[in-house]
């Protein structure tokens, strides 16, 4: 119920900020092309990312009495599951700052790039707080690093 709450009020803090900033902003500047297909690739990936996590962690006991029945039979949902539930909130927070840093980007604001970053870097971390694993996240690792910097690219438009 928390979890749905701190949802409810994200989401009216980014409208609130997107409508705002429309009223004060006199003179618009052009977003360059590829600064707006990186950002809607981070609205769609952030955006349904901090919507499962945060539906996973309302759900999370209903999910496990699932798992543990032997109902669910999803490759990698023991790897999944082997999370606590606290995990999921943590992650729903951060992508809701990544994308609530994207935002701010799409906005032409610096301080999106901030948002985003440290968002994303915390990302990375987490799972291994969580889990200990053999794994090595490689792919995580590129692809974040791959839209940091052609997100920093973008800075010099950027206010």
């Amino acid at each position: 119920m928390i979890g749905l709450f701190l949802l409810v009020v994200n989401l009216n803090v980014i409208l609130s900020l997107i409508i705002m900033e429309q009223f004060t902003n006199t003179a618009p500047q052009k977003r360059p092309d590829q600064l707006t297909v990186i950002c809607i690739l981070t609205f769609i990936g952030s955006g349904l990312a901090a919507f499962s996590n945060i539906i996973i962690y309302l759900n999370f006991e209903m999910l496990m009495d699932i798992y543990n029945s032997g109902e669910l039979s999803i490759p990698g949902s023991e790897f999944i599951f082997s999370f606590q539930r606290s995990f999921f909130f943590i992650s729903f927070l951060f992508y809701s700052t990544s994308l609530f840093g994207a935002i701010q980007m799409w906005k032409l604001q610096k301080r999106g790039f901030h948002y985003y970053s440290i968002a994303q870097i915390l990302l990375l971390i987490l799972p291994s707080l969580f889990v200990k694993s053999d794994q090595f996240p490689v792919l995580a690792i590129l692809l974040t690093g791959g839209f940091m910097f052609l997100y920093y690219r973008h800075l010099k438009f950027m206010q």
